[in-house]
């Protein structure tokens, strides 16, 4: 039986490298530059020089500085490399210039929740590291999760103004929900009781959603002890570290992994991470049936993986640190490990059930079972026994996550209900409008578009433009317009770019102009009206008109007026036809939002889905101009025939009398029609 030597954790400043000579035992040392670690390197028993230490550390903060130094071109990191070898001590001036704290706009006071079972010294140090933080302008909120006993609660009412909650239905995501519904603040922020948290931590939170896309923050994870087999293995196996450098996990991060399965446990790890509230209101809150209490695991990571899907970035700071307390014992990280496959096949299948991505699947039940082959093989050609060591009980864990989904599969569609939804819509005289406008390439139409808004009869509004990664003179454009507020992304396609407008508006009302069209002068006033008038509906469309490339009219089919329901018209073709006809309310996009996945008929989409739960109204007053050019999608007849039938049979499922199924089945027909028509 192999023997296991304890790893001694050493943190080292990179300039204090040059006065360490380790000796004859186990290391595991992390590197640092003041606050911001730069990487980390194991070291064995046998006795390492200090020359020979130098350079491995030079070798585990590579990545790290070379991502530092890319974004400053006054340094040459061979350069450095030569000075910090020799011992320059200009290496050190160097990196006070080029590794830099982030430089960020703070939020106000923040939520933090801590879910915690029968372990009250645990939770009781847990605070105690909190209220010790440099930052305390947060609110602390610890929810006791079915507790066997009232210790937990004891103990948290030893520190007044920490707010304790009981929460007797089993399990972590449960309680996290619990945790986020009781929460005050905008971010919340969460840990675990077995984790202490840095000095830092509250406030680097704070920096770390500067950008309006930004749902979700994660950090680097720290192992506070490596003593044991079990706590060795899982870190250099499972560790919760992803790295020193700053990731964005952003929509084309989501579709490169889609057809493979998204791994969305590399965004980071649930000891440690943070959530904007409108986060819960996009995705959803954590999937209930995931994680302790439940499958056993992935919660945080399924979470994750619907805010990517949605169209919304999660954020890796390798500065937002904290130190976790690995399993000391191989029984305990075996259990550990079990909960991890079981909960993370559970989480695929979960997953595949909301969003039809068939990457999930591939990954549940192809590339898994094929890893676990290639293991096997692996250890029996070389005799490596000891790799074998959780393999039996990881293939278990999977086995009964595929078992566990089965038993509680959801086979309903819900609305995630927003209070506001169901109350009555409010127009006052100051009423702000927003009208968001996503482009890309289309400066050439886009002064038309902004002149149209400016020239508008009512005049409270703001105007966004999302520009989605133009390359044309679309940002010089936005400059003429100060009174634009001008966003700019990577090319992530209209649906996201709309979201992400969304997002960056204040307006009670949204309107969706694309660069290419026009509203008519009196469209916002018209449509606010009709929401004035019918206080119930969440939507209201209009009329418009057709145009060429060169401003001449075209005919357009007649409008049509339709009050509340409207998802039976809805079933049988897209009678709004243009999307700049509608006027939402707000609170629409606490629930829905426009589906990234879709290159087509996104609009069609979310008005279907809006106008199966909520009363919407069409009117048949001109609101838009649409311009026919050689770009427009519709152009593509294949392309629009393929997602007009994909988003129509979506709601197949949904289906409750056989009017909507007969006036679904029409849909089909008129779509197909439509499209292999000769004409447009």
């Amino acid at each position: 039986m192999e023997l296991f030597h304890p790893y001694n954790i050493q943190h080292l400043q990179i300039t204090e490298v040059k006065n360490f000579t380790p000796q004859d035992e186990n290391y595991y040392v992390v590197l640092w530059w003041k606050k911001t670690p730069l990487g980390h390197l194991y070291i064995e028993t046998t006795k390492t020089d200090n020359l020979s230490f130098k350079q491995l550390a030079l070798s585990a903060v590579h990545s790290s500085l070379t991502y530092y130094f890319q974004a400053n071109n006054n340094f040459n990191i061979t350069d450095f490399k030569d000075k910090f070898l020799n011992d320059d001590p200009l290496a050190e001036d160097i990196l006070s210039q080029v590794v830099t704290a982030p430089e960020a706009r703070q939020t106000g006071t923040i939520s933090i929740v801590i879910c915690t079972r029968n372990r009250p010294q645990a939770i009781e140090r847990c605070i105690k590291s909190l209220l010790s933080s440099s930052d305390t302008d947060f609110e602390l909120i610890i929810v006791d999760n079915n507790p066997d006993n009232d210790l937990t609660e004891l103990a948290v009412k030893k520190f007044p103004g920490v707010k304790y909650i009981r929460e007797n239905r089993k399990g972590l995501d449960i309680a996290r929900n619990t945790g986020a519904q009781n929460a005050s603040h905008e971010i919340i922020a969460y840990t675990d009781d077995d984790v202490i948290v840095d000095l830092d931590w509250v406030k680097n939170i704070k920096t770390c959603f500067n950008h309006p896309f930004t749902m979700a923050v994660t950090g680097l994870v720290i192992p506070n002890s490596l003593q044991t087999k079990a706590q060795y293995k899982f870190e250099k196996e499972w560790g919760f570290n992803k790295g020193y450098q700053p990731k964005v996990f952003n929509w084309q991060y989501f579709q490169q992994h889609k057809a493979n399965g998204v791994p969305a446990w590399d965004v980071g790890a649930g000891a440690n991470m943070a959530f904007r509230r409108q986060a819960f209101e996009i995705a959803g809150y954590f999937d209930e049936r995931l994680d302790v209490g439940a499958s056993g695991c992935s919660g945080d990571s399924e979470m994750w993986y619907k805010i990517l899907a949605e169209g919304w970035n999660c954020n890796y700071y390798p500065h937002l640190f904290v130190f976790h307390e690995h399993r000391d014992t191989m029984d305990s990280l075996k259990s550990q490990l079990f909960y991890y496959m079981r909960g993370n096949v559970s989480s695929l299948l979960v997953q595949y059930e909301k969003y039809r991505h068939r990457g999930n699947l591939k990954r549940a039940y192809l590339s898994l079972p094929t890893y676990y082959l290639q293991r096997i093989f692996r250890s029996i050609r070389h005799l490596q026994n000891h790799n074998l060591d959780t393999l039996g009980t990881e293939i278990k864990g999977c086995i009964s996550g595929w078992w566990f989904y089965q038993k509680n599969k959801s086979r309903q569609t819900y609305v995630r209900k927003y209070k506001p939804l169901f109350e009555d819509a409010v127009v006052k005289p100051n009423t702000v409008i927003s009208v968001i406008i996503p482009c890309y390439n289309h400066a050439h139409y886009l002064k038309d578009a902004l002149e149209s808004v400016f020239n508008q009869s009512y005049k409270q509004v703001e105007i966004i433009v999302v520009d989605d990664g133009s390359t044309d003179n679309t940002a010089e454009l936005c400059r003429e317009y100060p009174q634009v507020k001008y966003v700019r992304q990577e090319r992530v396609g209209l649906s996201a770019s709309r979201n992400a407008g969304v997002n960056a508006s204040t307006g009670s009302y949204l309107v969706f102009l694309d660069a290419d069209d026009m509203l008519q002068p009196t469209a916002i006033e018209t449509n606010l009206f009709y929401f004035s008038y019918f206080k119930n509906i969440v939507f209201v469309s209009g009329a418009h008109d057709k145009i060429d490339e060169n401003g001449n009219e075209l005919p357009v089919a007649p409008a049509v007026q339709k009050i509340y329901d409207c998802y039976e018209a809805l079933l049988q073709g897209n009678y709004i036809a243009m999307e700049a006809t509608v006027m939402y309310r707000r609170e629409l996009f606490f629930a829905f939002q426009f589906d990234p996945s879709l290159k087509a008929c996104e609009d069609y989409d979310i008005n279907l889905r809006i106008s199966r739960y909520f009363p919407v109204f069409s009117h048949v007053k001109k609101i838009a101009i649409y311009r026919i050019h050689t770009q427009n999608m519709s152009k593509d007849k294949s392309l629009m025939l393929s997602y007009s039938l994909e988003v129509l049979q979506r709601q197949e499922p949904l289906l409750k009398t056989e009017e909507e199924k007969q006036l679904f089945q029409q849909g089909i027909k008129n779509w197909t029609e439509y499209y292999t028509s000769s004409s447009e």
